[in-house]
């Protein structure tokens, strides 16, 4: 199995198709998987590259603090390792908090940024939420952290429509204490990420979408990223929430597309 070892960690990878690469960063919690639907779209126009963030998958799970800042320098150093100059990168929720930063930090390394149901600073709704998830995870288990998140984050439509293929999904994830773990760290990271003050900087194209049912990161502060970008677009999508990514997959993915091929 394909691992990079960066910052004294092995992360977990793959790649699909042939072009230009884009990356594609995950939420909180999520593995290569969350992206399933994606790559085989996605890669028929670009190299795709996807991986665990750490914390998450098959990727190291160290007991020791996360930052967002700190899993952007993961994401940079997979990036060298794989000898990739420059990227397309697209991050969703926790995902887009890494982008942020990796777009701050490293700004000749990200050609165009797509940051999905994401902020860049969190409220305390949110960050009760985040709580919640963690006494949750540790009293009962990661199964019924994930089957919160679901009814957080998608219409009741959709879950009816998919409830086979949710329990599936269910069944597999993972009760360990490197799980617990990994995931705790991510979600305080999550809640400590804060970059009201430095996206500003980001000058590449960039995209912010929104769910505007999203009950786990506040539409206004997606849209407050949106401005704070100078180069920023948004698009808000109604009748959706959290996972809009994958309730409205064929219309989000064609936004992304158009944007991402649109002048490269």
């Amino acid at each position: 199995m394909p691992y990079a070892n960066v910052n004294g960690i092995r992360i977990y990878y793959e790649t699909y198709g042939e072009g230009p690469p884009v990356i594609l960063i995950g939420g909180l919690g999520s593995e290569i998987q969350s992206w399933a639907t994606q790559i085989p779209i996605y890669s028929k126009h670009f190299m795709v590259i996807a991986f665990d963030n750490r914390g998450a998958g098959k990727s190291d799970k160290p007991d020791v603090p996360y930052t967002t800042e700190l899993m952007a320098d993961d994401t940079r150093e997979l990036l060298r390792a794989l000898g990739v100059r420059s990227s397309y990168v697209a991050g969703k929720s926790m995902g887009g908090m890494i982008g942020q930063w990796l777009a701050i930090k490293h700004p000749d390394i990200v050609k165009k940024l797509v940051l999905g149901c994401t902020s860049a600073s969190r409220d305390e709704v949110g960050n009760e939420i985040l709580r919640m998830g963690r006494e949750t995870a540790t009293k009962i288990g990661m199964k019924a952290v994930w089957l919160t998140a679901i009814f957080w984050g998608y219409t009741r439509e959709y879950i009816e429509k998919n409830l086979s293929s949710i329990k599936e999904t269910l069944a597999k994830i993972p009760e360990n204490p490197e799980a617990l773990t990994g995931y705790i760290r991510q979600s305080i990271a999550c809640e400590g990420h804060n970059t009201k003050d430095l996206v500003g900087k980001i000058k590449c194209p960039t995209l912010v979408m929104s769910g505007e049912q999203d009950l786990s990161v506040s539409t206004k502060r997606s849209r407050e990223l949106a401005e704070l970008i100078p180069s920023a677009k948004l698009k808000m999508l109604k009748g959706v929430g959290h996972g809009f990514w994958r309730e409205r997959q064929e219309e989000v993915d064609r936004l992304v597309l158009d944007f991402l091929l649109r002048g490269s």
